[in-house]
């Protein structure tokens, strides 16, 4: 009897002593916010940092339901097995309730697996519609897995679409392009969109060159171009980490081709600098909606403010908006979820339909308009979120389309005038 009672002291002492979360979901001392990324890139760093401020914003104004948050990091190396790892590790050693963050297509592939075995909520960024196919697919196992940062590659389709109808309504005219991309899978994505866009345009690729990571040879192709006839030249850029050496050799070359199309690097605000300003007149796609010289929500601008005061400089990555707003996000999802008196409204089966509720519909606006479609992919359109028409003038980003958001007239490079 003496040994049954021990027995039965000890096992309430082990329970007492459980945090919260790991037990039932309705006991805790603290939120605990996963970011996983490439911490070698600026599109990695831009991610932590601006978790961080949000969770410094929040913590000053009593956490998430009066509990402080804290910050854990994975770094994925770029490498699907080292990704997986480290979101398990964020899941569970860390007990991450919420993990943010992602880059590489075939990274964000391996660590989905992850998350469904964890059954840990990930807002995520990479843009491979292969993500949102397997929440379609196969809901009840992916349904925690959220995009949050750009649209899907699909719809980068749509915008270099709309970008040759903007050239051509304003005087250019386009019937033969050169596309430079990523030898990846997201590129590829892109192209299979868009050549039947291209088709239905009468517009003829003249020829389609995927190039490997730190591909630097860019004079060859554009005189490749040239001989070929291209109207414009296309670049569909985003692993590769040399747009700007690309931007340079067009205008040292000056060649009779417009450049305009996807390169992420052109998204950082530092980018005119760091080609010394041969990036004049390069088009562009704002990936996610966002630019600093042309904030779209009042939130968005005051953002970029704030991180410039405490990182003194403005977001490295447009990835750090999309990481800003996916604490904010996943703070009010919490919120309502207790206001509703859900049991537990940290558990991530929960916070799923609450999340589904931001849809077409009823965005949420945070740093951009944000809402979900049925596979959890951000709805492209006009009024939420989609990758802005853009262009490098005299060391500014301007958006030239849509119209609501245009805060500039397209510019032609001096030789082409």
């Amino acid at each position: 009897m003496r040994w049954a009672v021990l027995v039965a002291l000890a096992l309430l002492i082990t329970l007492c002593a459980t945090p919260e979360h790991a037990t039932s979901g309705q006991k805790r001392d603290k939120v605990v916010i996963g970011v996983l990324a490439p911490m070698s890139l600026p599109e990695g760093t831009a991610q932590e940092k601006a978790v961080k401020l949000a969770v410094e914003e929040i913590n000053a104004k009593d956490g998430i339901l009066g509990y402080k948050v804290e910050v854990v990091v994975g770094d994925d190396k770029l490498d699907p097995s080292v990704g997986s790892a480290e979101f398990k590790r964020l899941a569970t050693i860390e007990k991450a309730d919420v993990i943010i963050g992602g880059f590489s297509s075939g990274v964000m592939l391996a660590t989905m697996e992850t998350m469904a075995e964890t059954k840990t909520l990930f807002l995520a960024d990479a843009s491979s519609p292969s993500h949102s196919a397997k929440v379609a697919e196969n809901y009840e196992k992916y349904k925690y897995w959220f995009r949050i940062a750009q649209n899907n590659a699909t719809t980068f389709a749509f915008d270099i679409a709309d970008m040759i109808k903007f050239l051509r309504y304003n005087g250019h005219e386009i019937r033969k392009i050169y596309i430079i991309r990523d030898e990846h899978i997201w590129a590829e994505d892109v192209m299979k969109s868009l050549k039947p866009l291209l088709s239905d345009l009468g517009v003829e690729i003249v020829k389609d060159v995927p190039i490997p990571r730190n591909y630097a040879e860019y004079e060859s192709l554009i005189l490749d171009a040239e001989k070929l006839n291209a109207d414009l030249i296309v670049p569909i850029l985003a692993l590769t980490g040399t747009g700007d050496v690309l931007v340079k050799r067009w205008a040292e070359l000056k060649p009779k081709i417009l450049l305009a199309g996807h390169d992420l690097a052109a998204i950082d605000y530092e980018f005119y600098n760091k080609t010394n300003g041969a990036a004049n007149y390069l088009i562009f796609l704002a990936d996610g909606g966002a630019l600093v010289t042309a904030p779209i929500t009042e939130l968005c601008r005051e953002f970029i403010e704030k991180y410039k005061a405490k990182y003194g400089h403005y977001p490295e990555a447009h990835q750090a908006y999309g990481a800003y707003d996916a604490v904010y996000l996943y703070k009010r999802v919490v919120e309502e979820a207790s206001k509703s008196g859900e049991k537990d409204p940290f558990n991530a089966e929960t916070l799923v339909k609450y999340l589904e509720k931001f849809n077409e519909s009823n965005p949420v606006i945070l740093t951009r308009p944000i809402a979900f479609t049925a596979n959890h992919d951000l709805v492209w359109s006009d009024k939420t979120i989609r990758n802005w028409i853009s262009q490098w003038q005299d060391g500014k980003q301007v958006i030239l389309y849509p119209d609501h958001v245009a805060n500039g007239r397209l510019k032609l490079p001096p030789w082409m005038s």
